[in-house]
């Protein structure tokens, strides 16, 4: 079957039926037609449009592909079970399914309503109370009455916004939305009898109870701080401190399949529902979620503090669970939870479900606010999941039962406190837009069907997020049990933390503040901790790397002791409680501040203000020895020492260097305390080696002469030890070193130990000299009486000089003298360290 308005040219190809002034029916099976002026016809679903026609005209196209589920669904009246679901999607591809040959009437008086079932062969299957202003029937109709033909003239004149394609599952479906269409043009208020499906819950990873953390405090979505701050445990201890934390909290859940477990609260009331019956409805994009109801349940009101399972904001104060069965269609829905609420007057009532609504938008805002009204005024707050489609509700769809101005809707976000992308959104803060945020995901039981197994997963959907802040609002009515549910809203939303879930959210930035809503209902002010400071003091004054102490107490609002953080305005964070830093503290004034927040996510604190002092670094350079003058073509060792006072011992290597100057030119960079100046580089000339370490710095001059011509030098080699030594003193008296040196000469051959000098230079010009041979040359007259001395090979006393540092540096130099009077050297340095036993 094809339909289509006509723009009034000639309509070519096969034709079903014939075309009339404004619609053609066309073989292709398709409906079309093109919006009107809004301005001619103005929509009663919100202000008028613009005057301008939509590009794409609205169309209805049977699709036979598009199936609708095999449901069960609730017998009403005296129809019994042959209830039928048809598929309706709209023009962004989302099927819905709807009961045919149903809708949802409201009259003023039985002579309207007669008129209704005369029109449409109806039948009354089932009716709401009147309220004097009318009746809400549901009536089962005889839909092939209505012409399809009439269909998209009608929508375009009661819906003049209407664009883009519709599919319909079949010609019932087609004929049931043709009746609706004739009936909204005509004025009745006549609403679908849409299925509802739940605001899907979508699982993460699994973890055991206890491996969660037990301490729900410090849960990131119960807790004071962070990103969400939702203050939900410390709200609990603010109310425990005012003797409010009790059961007195009656919780209504509209919902499918309640398991019960260890979680559940101790009372709970069955409306319409069975322990074990899983949930009818799959979830968002068709999820199956056969235990939505209990999942929503411990989201909510989870018990706490109970070795099992997870927790919720209600759980300490929910007296009694109403448990009411969802159904699958709205009439159903929604007629069961007037009936409980009406029955039980619970405290809080929670929604996780939603319907996004493309058709006859205006009547089903109505109805629905009409029914949430009465839910309402049995005394209960309604919160509402958003819905989990990502998408923004104040634009062209209409989203029920969020959008009702009775119904606190509730959003969902990360846990970094950004809007959820899967989360539904508002752009204009509003009663009828999204109005709140809570937790998007949180933890549950992950198979709730199976309450033995104590384990854990991550739960997400604003179906938790809208029984999150439900039992949030629970908090509220324990605190105060004389509020009405008007005014637990008021509180929730006026202390709600404000900003930061994303720059597509336009509208209400609220998001959800248990702490703040709950103080707000005691009327109370929480004050920041008690900080005190005993060590340091101020203007107290530290040398670098001296211990500094730190203590100090902090206590909270109910006098106990809370740990402390330390920090330092400049070298940041220190550490927690009271610690003893050594070292830590940079040179500079400091502000040490000492902070402490409690559980209540209140900060205060103390400072002081000191002085570290950098003290100078000494340095000395032990090698070369002053007034050094060797021949060309040998190495030359360099050996400093420095002395941080800051740190009680020498500089780190990486921060000590050697500069060594031929004349201007640079023949050597290097880092460390010990370095070699290579053979190849020591030729005639003038050098100066600059030694820096810590900032400071000593200089020495050396003076390299070339060998006359013909001659060579000789070579010196110390032979023990082969390479640096270092000893240990523990009393500090000195240590005995063996010394064994080599000498050879070109024209000498080897050169007698009666030719070698052993010389030790220290720190501060400390000069010893260990052996001298009795034919080293001195410029004095020969003695023939002297007994002959080698000095080969012999044992020195090195010990520790008075230097205020607990380590000496010796530079042992040989020196070879052949039979001309020149000299090789050779060096090799020594360390003697005083340790502690």
């Amino acid at each position: 079957m094809t339909l289509t308005r006509s723009t009034r040219r000639p309509v070519t190809g096969p034709r079903r039926f014939l075309v009339t002034a404004a619609v053609a029916v066309l073989a292709s099976g398709l409906i079309t037609g093109t919006g009107v002026d809004a301005a001619a016809a103005p929509a009663p679903d919100g202000p008028a449009a613009t005057t301008t026609t939509r590009a794409e005209p609205l169309a209805f196209r049977v699709d036979q592909g598009l199936s609708a589920p095999r449901l069960s669904i609730d017998p009403v009246g005296r129809l019994g079970t042959d209830r039928e679901i048809g598929m309706v999607a709209g023009p962004d591809g989302s099927p819905a399914g709807v009961v045919l040959d149903e809708v949802m009437v409201r009259v003023a008086d039985q002579a309207e309503l007669d008129a209704f079932l005369t029109r449409w062969g109806g039948q009354v299957l089932d009716s709401f109370a009147p309220d004097g202003q009318g009746q809400d029937h549901l009536v089962r109709v005889d839909a092939d009455r209505a012409d399809p033909a009439g269909l998209v003239g009608d929508l375009l004149a009661a819906e003049p916004r209407q664009a883009g394609t519709y599919r319909v599952g079949d010609e019932r479906a087609l004929r049931l939305l043709a009746l609706a269409a004739a009936e909204w043009r005509a004025g009745t208020e006549l609403v679908l009898d849409w299925l509802v499906e739940p605001s899907g819950i979508v699982d993460g990873e699994v973890f055991e109870a206890p491996g969660i953390g037990k301490n729900v405090f410090d849960w990131s979505f119960m807790r004071a701080g962070g990103a969400m701050d939702t203050g939900v445990a410390p709200a609990w201890q603010l109310l425990e401190s005012k003797g409010k934390l009790a059961k007195q909290v009656k919780y209504l859940v509209l919902d499918g399949g309640f398991q019960s477990n260890a979680d559940f609260p101790s009372k709970v009331s069955l409306h319409k529902a069975e322990w074990g019956a899983t949930n009818t409805n799959d979830c968002t994009n068709g999820t199956p979620c056969p235990w939505h109801g209990t999942e929503v349940t411990l989201a909510g009101m989870g018990r706490v503090d109970n070795d099992y399972g997870t927790a919720g904001p209600a759980g300490p104060v929910v007296e009694e669970l109403v448990a009411v069965r969802n159904g699958i269609d709205y009439w159903t829905v929604l007629r069961r939870l007037e009936k409980a609420a009406e029955a039980t007057h619970p405290d809080v009532v929670n929604l996780s479900f939603t319907r996004d609504v493309h058709l006859g938008k205006a009547w089903a805002r109505t109805w629905t606010d009409r029914r949430m009204e009465h839910v309402r005024d049995t005394g209960a707050l309604i919160v509402a999941a958003a819905g989990n489609n990502g998408t923004n509700i104040d634009a062209d769809t209409l989203f029920v039962p969020c959008e009702s101005t009775h119904v606190l809707c509730v959003g969902g976000m990360n846990s970094d406190a950004t809007v959820s992308g899967g989360s539904n959104f508002g752009t204009s803060d509003l009663t009828t837009s999204v109005e709140i945020y809570g937790p998007m995901c949180v933890q549950g039981l992950v198979d709730p069907g199976k309450p033995a197994i104590n384990a854990t997963k991550s739960t997400c959907g604003t179906s938790v997020a809208a029984p999150f802040v439900g039992g949030v609002a629970a908090l509220v009515m324990a605190a105060d049990p004389g509020l009405t549910a008007a005014e637990v809203r008021d509180i929730l939303n006026s202390t709600a933390h404000v900003g930061g879930l994303g720059a597509k959210v336009t509208g209400s930035q609220r998001r959800i503040d248990a702490l703040a809503a709950v103080a707000k209902a005691l009327d109370v002010t929480v004050g920041k901790p008690s900080v005190s400071i005993s060590t340091p003091k101020t203007k107290q004054q530290f040398g670098v790397n001296q211990t500094v102490d730190l203590w100090g107490t902090a206590t909270d609002f109910l006098g106990k002791e809370i740990p402390l953080t330390w920090t330092s305005s400049i070298d940041g964070e220190l550490g927690d409680d009271s610690i003893t830093v050594v070292p830590s503290l940079s040179a500079g004034t400091h502000v040490i501040t000492a902070s402490a927040t409690d559980s209540l996510g209140r900060t205060g604190s103390a400072a002081v203000t000191i002085t570290v002092v950098d003290s100078p670094t000494t340095v000395a350079i032990i090698s070369p020895p002053a007034g050094l003058t060797l021949a060309a073509g040998q190495s030359v060792s360099l050996v400093g020492t420095s002395v941080d006072p800051d740190a009680f011992g020498p500089v780190p290597d990486g921060e000590a260097s050697w500069t060594v100057r031929r004349g201007n030119t640079v023949v050597l960079q290097k880092t460390g305390h010990q370095n070699l100046l290579p053979a190849g580089t020591v030729t005639p000339g003038a050098y100066t080696v600059t030694f820096t370490a810590g900032g400071a710095s000593a200089q020495r001059a050396f003076t390299v002469t070339a060998v006359p011509a013909g001659l060579s030098r000789p070579t010196a080699t110390v032979v023990q030890p082969a390479s640096a030594l270092k000893l240990t003193t523990i009393d500090g008296g000195p240590k005995s070193v063996a010394l064994v040196g080599a000498g050879t000469d070109a024209e000498d051959g080897a050169v007698a130990g009666t030719r070698y000098r052993w010389t030790a230079y220290g720190d501060g010009g400390a000069k010893k000299v260990l052996c001298q041979g009795s034919a080293v040359p001195t410029g004095a007259p020969l003695d023939d009486k002297v007994v002959p001395k080698s000095c080969a090979g012999l044992t020195a006393e090195l010990g520790l000089l008075n230097s205020g540092s607990s380590t000496t540096t010796w530079s042992v130099w040989l020196e070879v003298f052949d039979s001309t009077g020149l000299v090789g050297v050779d060096s090799v340095p020594v360390e003697i360290q005083q340790v502690t036993p």
